[in-house]
């Protein structure tokens, strides 16, 4: 076909004419229709036939498709048009150049200029674009070369200055350093010299004493400096006398602040006025003074205690209603506290979170003002509160404060019922510590409410509820949150309950089962597996042998075990105290009246815990042999209870006083062989001494007192009932040398009359005398 169309462009017009007059475009476009579908196995033959047929029919009725049969003709034309003109080059007229088409193709050529003006103009961009951020980077790393080489000349600068002032540094720390040691051994040698002093003369004072000279008008020894400064307001800055001031009680600041100016203003603090504690002047304290500080303190007051104060009334809590910052309050045993009263105390202070109403006599209605206007609450104690019943608790629990209470204490409310305590633990299910002591009339139906509701206790005390049985603890155990756990005198209790509550409750960490009688080792192995059990009281359980305290020795509690009480333990021997040197980290033990631990193989045992602070051994085989050697091996004893310890002389007190110089507390009750002798050795080595009880000694005298008030200036608790030597004149040498005593007890002393003893009061906030005859089970023949 390419070359027919190259053949017909060389043909003169009148060929093309006559070619297109006598339809011959039509006839090679039927035939090659007709070829092209049909298909024929003899195409020359097929294309003879056909023209036959034309030269017989004519070529008026010419079609395209006429060389097709009827089923096979298809829709569109195969061949157009433009391609007959192609082939036969019939339209050479039309193909001269139009205006339009130079226009087109004007457009085209300039576009394509365009185009490639437009190419080389990008790369051309292109290639200065890259070149100006080559020249940036260059210029970045040249920037940060420059800033870098500025940097090290500095670092060179500022080394050289360092070394500089590390240099006079360390001038200045060798010089320091020297008059540091220098001060110190100035400060060492004049402490050694004072102590020297005093020995020498403490010393010379117990000869004097010895040898009878009078020393009555004499000041006692170690009592004055002889140098009365202000160091509180001089050298000592605002902090640290606030810090020093604010041990001091409400009476003893008032007296601070009548000795000077620079006192004043340190008494009259901020921060010592957001706690007011009236109870240790609740005899003196009246709605004057109260309501008088209270309306200076009120803007910055948080806790507030008023214990015992009954002689407050209701000026006292219009003035605490005032306080709205107050967070603790503290009303036990005020008796001048109604439901009036407190409806004002709360209407006022809307966001306490602490509230001890603890022996007051208010009513259920109290408790609908509690529950409607403290909505904060999580603290409240209603002990021995007798006049509330079951509907105040219903009260309380369906008050705001219900969900966020978590401390409650109902000791002694007998009048609560089993209906009480199902209203409370519907209510109060968020309950954390309950306390029910003195609760005889408590129940296995009571306690079984609140196991069931109240999931989230962790610290239940119930003193003194005889009638609770197994159930009630399994119930309990149950919860799994139990940590803190105190009963006693408990005689249905069995090892039935300690079983499910070592199983279950693995946190439990403060166990106190005194006096139950069916305990046994048993228990002991139940909860020998509490890995966090820190406090264990089992007192009075006289089931318990050597083989409980073996098996909790041996088990995980070991290591965190710190306080052990086997007080009456009476099947307690040797082999325990064997196995309690397991308890590494044992501060506490009491092992009253375990007769069956001997001296030599169980005291001597104990002396082997070194972190153990507090020690009992009243009533057991104890003598100077022992006290000894609990002595040489355990120096760091602060608490010690020799009580009945009959057989313990002045040497062996002696012994143990020079080995345990940091004593504090000690007990030597009816110790009956110790004489002055043993009060002066006592006195000389232990002059930090805290608390004496002498209680049953007989052999005691005035010089004993005469020793401990002039070296013993700490002495604050001393108890010399049954001492029938001591006179009137013990209680002179007590004013004069132990300043700090708070609590003497002087009962049975036929020697001292009840005039001094009244005259002794004005010195001692808390004194007990009586000069009765004394009982028979002090011994005295």
């Amino acid at each position: 076909m390419a070359t027919m169309a190259a053949s017909m462009k060389g043909q003169t017009p009148e060929l093309k004419r006559y070619l297109r007059s006598n339809k011959l475009p039509d006839i090679y476009e039927a035939l090659l229709t007709g070829l092209a579908v049909m298909c024929p196995g003899d195409p020359l033959q097929f294309i003879l036939d056909k023209l036959r047929c034309l030269k017989e029919n004519g070529i008026d009725e010419l079609n395209w498709d006429m060389f097709v049969e009827e089923h096979m003709r298809p829709p569109n034309k195969i061949i157009t048009e433009s391609n007959l003109d192609f082939i036969f080059n019939l339209d050479d007229e039309s193909m001269i150049p139009t205006p339009e088409m130079y226009a087109t193709a004007y457009g085209h050529y300039n576009m394509s200029l365009k185009n490639m003006c437009f190419s080389a103009w990008m790369q051309y961009y292109l290639h200065k674009k890259k070149k100006k951020q080559a020249m940036e980077k260059k210029m970045n790393r040249a920037a940060l070369h420059h800033a870098h080489r500025i940097l090290r000349v500095h670092l060179n600068v500022w080394r050289d200055w360092l070394r500089y002032r590390k240099g006079c540094q360390a001038m200045a720390y060798h010089k320091l350093k020297r008059i540091y040691f220098v001060s110190v051994g100035i400060v060492l040698f004049r402490e050694w010299r004072a102590v020297a002093k005093r020995n020498k003369d403490q010393r010379e004072y117990f000869e004097r004493l010895e040898r009878g000279e009078n020393v009555d008008d004499e000041e006692t020894f170690g009592q004055g400096d002889g140098d009365a400064q202000d160091k509180l307001s001089g050298q000592l800055g605002i902090e640290l006398a606030v810090k020093v001031f604010s041990f001091l009680d409400i009476a003893d600041l008032a007296r601070c602040a009548c000795v000077c100016r620079s006192w004043k203003v340190i008494a009259y603090h901020s921060s010592l006025w957001n706690r007011l504690d009236f109870s240790k002047v609740r005899n003196r304290v009246t709605d004057t003074v109260t309501t008088k500080l209270l309306s200076k303190c009120r803007p910055y007051l948080i806790h507030l205690s008023m214990r015992g104060c009954s002689q407050l009334h209701s000026s006292t809590f219009m003035a605490v209603s005032e306080c709205r910052n107050l967070q603790d309050l503290n009303l036990s045993e005020c008796k001048g506290l109604d439901d009036e009263s407190l409806k004002l105390v709360v209407k006022g202070c809307k966001i306490i979170l602490y509230l001890n109403l603890s022996h007051t006599h208010i009513t259920d209605a109290s408790l609908r003002t509690i529950s409607k206007y403290c909505h904060n609450v999580q603290f409240l104690s209603l002990g021995y509160c007798k006049k509330f019943s079951d509907r105040g608790l219903q009260y309380l629990s369906a008050g705001k404060c219900s969900k966020k209470l978590e401390y409650l204490d109902l000791s002694g409310c007998l009048q609560i019922t089993p209906d009480g305590f199902k209203s409370l633990s519907h209510g109060c299910t968020m309950l954390q510590t309950l306390i029910l002591n003195e609760f005889p009339t408590l129940n296995d139906d009571c306690m079984i409410a609140i196991a069931a509701k109240c999931t989230k206790i962790h610290t239940l005390s119930i003193l003194g509820s005889p009638l609770l049985t197994d159930e009630t603890f399994k119930r309990l155990a149950n919860n799994r949150h139990l940590r803190k756990l105190r009963v006693e005198g408990n005689q249905r209790m069995s090892d039935l309950s300690l079983k499910a509550i070592g199983k279950n409750c693995t946190d439990l960490e403060h166990l106190y089962l005194a006096d139950c009688q069916r305990l046994t080792d048993v228990s002991l192995k139940a909860i020998a597996n509490c890995t966090k059990l820190v406090v264990c009281n089992i007192a009075d359980v006289v089931q318990i042998t050597n083989t409980g305290v073996q098996n909790l020795a041996e088990g995980s509690c070991a290591g965190s075990l710190r306080e052990l009480n086997l007080t009456n333990c009476i099947r307690v021997g040797d082999m325990a105290m064997f196995n309690i040197r397991k308890f590494k980290n044992m501060v506490y033990l009491s092992v009253c009246f375990c007769e069956h631990i001997s001296e030599k193989s169980g005291i001597e045992l104990l002396g082997q815990l070194h972190a153990l602070v507090s020690l009992d051994i009243s009533g057991c085989n104890c003598s100077d042999e022992g006290l000894s050697s609990l002595g040489k091996y355990n120096n760091h004893l602060r608490d010690v209870t020799l009580s009945e310890c009959a057989d313990i002389t002045d040497l062996g007190l002696q012994k143990f006083t020079q080995q345990c110089k940091d004593i504090e507390r000690l007990d030597l009750s009816h110790c009956k062989l110790l004489t002055d002798g043993a009060i002066k050795n006592l006195a000389f080595c232990c002059r930090y001494l805290t608390s004496l009880n002498l209680a049953g000694c007989k052999l005691i005298t005035n010089l004993s007192i005469q020793y401990l008030s002039g070296v013993c200036h700490h002495l604050h608790t001393l108890d010399i009932s049954g001492c029938i030597i001591i006179t009137d004149k013990a209680l002179k040498y007590l004013r004069k040398g132990c300043k700090k005593l708070k609590y003497l007890t002087m009962l049975y002393c036929k020697g001292i009359t009840k005039h001094a003893a009244m005259k002794m009061m004005r010195h001692v906030p808390a004194l007990k005398y009586s000069d009765d005859e004394i009982p028979i089970y002090y011994g005295y023949k």
